[in-house]
């Protein structure tokens, strides 16, 4: 079957879409799809990215709260959970450092099977990006394995949820697009800081 000029045009400009009926849009804009194996698109993984995806990585404590009034799940100290994430972002960012420059980490608050505790690692480069994943992949981090893989995201912006973002959202946990857990500009601004210190002080070491 050969394929012409115009033909090939339309199929790059409907990619990803949901005009394509072979691609699964959801997968290349979130990463994952609540269908899982059984979509009836391609879920289609690259075999080299800028962004890892660690699967269900975050435990979220919206999953051991209790049930409000709205069926949603009901923070009693929101304080001492959002403390619990800082550490928790911290901790990764620091670790994954190593491997070269973090661009972005993204972390889901989503509830749904194929979201809930799924944390993007966007690196500068694909190849710091594939180091890590390497080196973390089947390692296990507060007694849980880590499962790691490519991820087909690097803009973000088509793959939030801009209603989520301005306190708007009436999915709730449930929605198909990223609700990304905050962090403060502040936190943010210093610890992306240390880190950008920490590779170039590795890359000295190593020259």
């Amino acid at each position: 079957m050969f394929i012409n000029n115009s033909m090939a045009e339309h199929l790059a400009s409907i990619h990803g879409t949901e005009k394509d009926r072979i691609n699964c849009p959801f997968f290349f804009k979130i990463g994952a799809c609540r269908h899982g194996d059984k979509c009836s698109r391609l879920h289609n993984r690259p075999s080299s990215s800028q962004t890892i995806l660690l699967v269900n990585f975050y435990k979220n404590p919206a999953l051991s709260a209790p049930i409000g009034k709205d069926g949603l799940p009901e923070l009693k100290d929101p304080y001492t959970v959002q403390y619990k994430f800082e550490r928790f972002y911290k901790d990764i960012l620091e670790e994954l450092s190593y491997f070269g420059e973090v661009e972005n980490i993204s972390i889901c608050d989503n509830l749904s099977d194929h979201m809930i505790g799924n944390v993007y690692v966007k690196f500068c480069n694909d190849k710091s990006a594939m180091r890590a994943l390497k080196s973390v992949n089947g390692r296990f981090y507060a007694k849980r394995p880590i499962v790691a893989e490519t991820s087909p995201v690097t803009d973000f912006r088509e793959s939030t949820c801009r209603q989520y973002e301005d306190n708007t959202c009436n999915r709730g946990g449930y929605c198909n697009f990223m609700h990304l857990k905050a962090l403060k500009r502040s936190l943010r601004n210093t610890i992306y800081g240390c880190s950008k210190k920490r590779v170039e002080k590795s890359k000295k070491k190593n020259d």
